[in-house]
Parts: structure tokens; C-alpha cells; sequence
């Protein structure tokens, strides 16, 4: 029987609310189904019919709308909680480490420090300080780490915008962030990256987009213009499909089978978005329970799975 492998939940340790509080004056959410006892989590984990699940930071403690030293220090103690928690059950839930765009050196060595401890993953997010980070030459020696560890990146959106025009709509434009915003600057980020030859010097990373990809499955027909490469020129689309990945979270089964026709059975893995916001747990299964051939659509996120992750 296949393996169900959920590579996108989070976890928000009241901990780092509280730091975050006292640096912003402001607490971060924390999803009502989070819990710092992940012994409940492996009991709901058991209860749906995972086998393994994936950690990452929670999104309200994206660290990196602070200084450069918190942000730093938010990263390192997030990472070191959420290890401690699921030490138990290292068998069956992963980590994911975040780091600190605001500090590629110390980020480096943050990937090298819990990679060390099974983290198996890292979390990136599109920008730092209202700008775009990964396509630069400055992002570059933490893409050599990351490559060279073998770890897959899980790209993450963060509600987050510094567009002073925002703050004339309702609820400061929180509504136009949650909803296209966030999309948008991974769609770009993405993009931006296959541009900037990322993937010529560094061949060999596989990154997971959240939450189906958000518009970007769309737009691959739009992806036409060409990379100019050190030895061939190659459509966008082409790199695209070489080294990303989406997740199902946020997904129905319908949607899912236009993502497989679109991006093919080998860039598409299972995620929950558990303790993210979109409610209990189960809620994630009927993209997988609703397809005509649950067994297959399984079977495939696990092959994904197992591949990126070395099981």
C-alpha cells in the first residue's frame, strides 16, 4: 500500500508568537488545531491515514519583515522548537528549516545545522524587505549549500506586501494580499529565477510550490520566451517542468487532474496546509479520496515523494 506524504504543514510555537510580539508589538495567529504536544498531531496524522508529514514554520512568523538580527535569531530558535517536538517521532514527521534571507552566511550555516539534525527540507519565501532576493548573486552560496546537502526547497508565500496603496483599501488590503498578492510574487519569483540562470549553476535543485502552484500551472503556456544558456537556449516552460514541483494543499480533485494533464504525474506531491488555516486535517484527503483511482494518485505523490526526500 502507498505511502501518504504531506509535505506542507505548519507549526506556530507560542514561543516565537511572543518573541514576534516583542518586536513588532503584534502576536502572530495561531491556527486552532496547533498544538506544541505533537503527540496530538501524530494522533490526527494516524486518525486521516497519513505516514508522514512535513513541518515548517508557521507563515504569521515569516521573520524576515524584521531587522536582520531578529529575523536571524527568530529562524534559529523556530528551527530549534520545532526539532525538539518532533524528536519523538522522527520517524514519522520531518522538518523543514527556515532561514533568514536578510543573512545568506548565517542562513548557510543554518541549512548545515539542521540538515544535521534530519531536517529534511528548506523553506524559502519570494522576497526580503519588499524585494526579490532568490534570483540575485547574493542568494547564490545558499543554493550551493542547499544543492550540495541534496535538500528539496519548499517555496512558500508569505502575506506580506509594502505597498503603501494598500493601506487606502479595507482591512489595509489584507484581503487583496491573502488573495493575489502572495500568489503573485511567487509566480514572479519563480520566473525571475529561471532568468537569472539559477538552474545552470546549480542543475540539481528540485523545489516544491505551494498549494498547487498557485497561478503558475496556468500560465506554463505563457512561458515561451527563451533562456539564453551557457550552452543551449531552452523555453521557460522547459525549466520549469525540470525542476519544480506543486503540492495538493488548497486543491480538489478536479483541479488536480487538470494540474497532472498540465505538469505531468511526476510533479505533484500531496499537502495538507495543515494547521495553515484551511481547518482540520481531513479536509486535505478528498483530492486524493474523490479521484476516480485514489490508489493511482497516491501511489504517484508518493514516488514524487520518496524521490525528493531519498526514502
Amino acid at each position: 500500500m502507498a505511502l501518504l506524504i504531506d509535505w506542507h504543514s505548519h507549526h506556530t510555537p507560542p514561543e516565537i508568537a511572543q518573541e514576534f510580539n516583542r518586536f513588532t508589538g503584534r502576536t502572530p495567529h495561531i491556527d486552532q488545531f496547533d498544538s506544541s504536544d505533537f503527540s496530538q498531531r501524530v494522533k490526527e496524522v494516524d486518525r486521516v491515514g497519513l505516514d508522514v508529514q512535513l513541518i515548517c514554520q508557521g507563515a504569521g512568523i515569516y521573520a524576515d519583515r524584521l531587522a536582520a538580527e531578529q529575523a536571524m535569531e527568530i529562524v534559529r530558535k523556530s528551527n530549534d522548537l520545532i526539532a525538539g517536538r518532533l524528536s519523538p517521532y522522527h520517524d514519522r514527521l520531518f522538518g523543514v528549516i527556515a532561514v533568514s534571507l536578510k543573512n545568506i552566511e548565517g542562513s548557510v550555516k543554518e541549512v548545515e545545522r539542521m540538515a544535521g539534525k534530519g531536517f529534511r527540507a528548506v523553506l524559502l519565501y519570494p522576497r526580503a524587505n519588499g524585494e526579490f532576493v532568490l534570483d540575485s548573486a547574493e542568494a547564490d552560496p545558499l543554493f550551493a549549500k542547499i544543492e550540495a546537502l541534496g535538500l528539496p526547497i519548499f517555496l512558500h508565500g508569505s502575506a506580506s506586501s509594502n505597498d503603501p496603496s494598500l493601506k487606502r483599501l479595507e482591512d489595509e488590503g489584507a484581503g487583496v494580499i491573502y488573495s493575489v498578492v502572495a500568489d503573485a510574487y511567487v509566480s514572479e519569483c519563480v520566473v525571475r529565477m529561471i532568468a537569472s540562470g539559477l538552474f545552470d549553476r546549480h542543475p540539481n535543485l528540485k523545489i516544491v510550490i505551494r498549494t498547487g502552484g498557485g497561478g503558475l500551472p496556468l500560465l506554463l503556456h505563457r512561458m515561451f520566451w527563451k533562456h539564453k544558456g551557457p550552452k543551449e537556449e531552452r523555453r521557460y516552460s522547459e525549466i520549469f517542468l525540470e525542476h519544480f514541483l506543486i503540492d495538493t494543499a488548497g486543491v480538489n480533485a478536479r483541479t488536480l487532474q487538470f494540474l497532472i494533464d498540465t505538469l505531468g504525474e511526476e510533479r505533484v506531491v500531496f499537502g495538507s496546509d495543515y494547521c495553515g488555516g484551511l481547518g482540520p486535517l481531513e479536509k486535505a484527503l478528498p483530492v486524493i479520496t474523490d479521484q476516480p483511482n485514489p490508489a493511482h494518485i497516491k501511489s504517484i505523490t508518493e514516488r514524487n515523494s520518496r524521490r525528493l526526500l531519498k526514502l
